[in-house]
């Protein structure tokens, strides 16, 4: 049981996780690099602006119209892919590990399309809720605490993941009520707030479309990593004589 349970996790988020890097770099990744650009740019201006920094930033500046570094330009690029691609497929891993253990635990057989729903269930708990307070977030852009967000951010995925157990496969009405509670709660609470007074240097049109097309791609995600680790976990069901 164990073999089968983590080679259908291995194999289910190898495979979406190459699937999804693969788009991500169509996707999410060019509105990245556009809001990195930004970033650069307001830090280059607010240097500018120092008065004494004005020297080295004309410096930098004749230095990056005359110098031959195009060769650490696919580099970085090429770094970029490989770190998206490592964590996707690491991160898509241990989902399929939380996918293949539930399906142990309810006494599933598995099959792709029992592995889409329990896909969407995933998609809602650890992407779509937490989203609704802390969506995902470009670099340039306000930002709270780090450890108050990982803490909400694993808190709300947790309290989604029991409460829509509970309304799936409970048919107590007290219990239902609970889990109303369990998914409400961490809204009401309300997600770390960055407190600072200065602005993001984002524009808020490719905040929106990178919020927008980031769960959209994790959407797909986690509709593969479902289908595919239940489909593993049926395949490699010992035969019985």
């Amino acid at each position: 049981m164990i073999r089968r349970l983590f080679s259908s996790a291995i194999l289910a988020g190898v495979l979406a996780g190459l699937v999804i890097s693969l788009l991500y770099q169509f996707t999410t990744v060019p509105l990245i690099v556009e809001a990195e650009e930004f970033e650069t740019k307001q830090s280059a201006d607010a240097r500018y602006t120092t008065g004494t920094d004005k020297f080295v930033v004309h410096l930098v500046h004749n230095s990056d119209s005359k110098s031959d570094h195009p060769e650490w330009e696919p580099a970085s690029v090429v770094e970029r892919i490989v770190y998206t691609s490592l964590t996707t497929i690491i991160s898509g891993v241990g989902f399929a590990l939380l996918v293949v253990s539930a399906l142990v635990i309810r006494g599933s057989s598995g099959g792709f399309r029992i592995g889409v729903l329990w896909g969407i269930g995933g998609f809602a708990a650890f992407i779509l809720a937490p989203a609704a307070g802390l969506p995902p977030e470009l670099p340039g852009m306000m930002k709270a605490e780090l450890i108050g967000r990982q803490f909400w951010w694993l808190g709300t995925a947790i309290v989604t993941a029991t409460g829509l157990w509970i309304l799936v496969f409970y048919k107590n009405p007290y219990l239902y009520i609970l889990a109303t509670v369990l998914l409400l709660a961490p809204h009401v609470l309300g997600a770390p707030i960055q407190h600072s007074i200065q602005g993001s240097i984002i524009p808020a049109e490719l905040a929106a479309k990178f919020s927008t097309v980031s769960i959209g791609v994790n959407f797909i995600f986690w509709l593969m990593l479902g289908g595919l680790s239940a489909h593993f976990f049926k395949k490699f069901q010992p035969k019985t004589a």
